[in-house]
């Protein structure tokens, strides 16, 4: 299966290859304490964004086909505390669709950066951002590396901007 992940232009992808490297932390500061996505709550609304972008599919690996629903949060497993924010897997989304959504709902800098596709097989733990339906997988080779399509930012970046001035 394919998925997708952005890397910084001048990284080596074949990285990402050597399972040494296979290791997900938040961005910026490791967070340990008060889990600041449930707080303290446990359950949290999942929405994958995957499926919110191209429509629900009965195979998307990181919600099945519900896009939408409630589970245990991925950060604190429900206990409220943050104490595992090391995990095995790189973080990657299983669609380019869901990615680029992910990355523009979070006001990302594409400068600089390329879009990865690579094979994999999924991590046995939850990627911390699994409530957007971002997955923790193993790579086992690079499919290909894409240029980020700036004309595609542009235009979810126009279409999320409507949608928020219309709610």
């Amino acid at each position: 299966m394919a998925y997708f992940r952005h890397l910084s232009e001048d990284a080596d992808p074949r990285l990402l290859l050597d399972p040494k490297q296979q290791v997900s932390t938040p961005w910026g500061r490791s967070d340990k304490g008060p889990c600041d996505k449930c707080r303290g709550n446990g359950p949290i609304p999942f929405r994958c964004l995957s499926c919110v972008e191209l429509g629900s599919r009965t195979d998307c690996p990181a919600c099945g086909g519900r896009v939408e629903y409630v589970d245990v949060c991925p950060t604190c497993a429900g206990t409220g505390e943050i104490s595992n924010t090391r995990r095995p897997g790189v973080s990657a989304f299983p669609t380019l669709a869901g990615l680029y959504r992910y990355l523009v709902e979070r006001d990302f800098d594409f400068a600089g950066s390329v879009i990865v596709e690579l094979e994999g097989t999924p991590s046995e733990q939850p990627d911390l951002d699994a409530d957007c339906g971002a997955l923790l997988v193993h790579p086992q080779e690079i499919v290909t590396r894409h240029a980020v399509d700036l004309d595609r930012v542009s235009d979810l970046s126009r279409r999320l901007s409507v949608a928020a001035r219309d709610r």
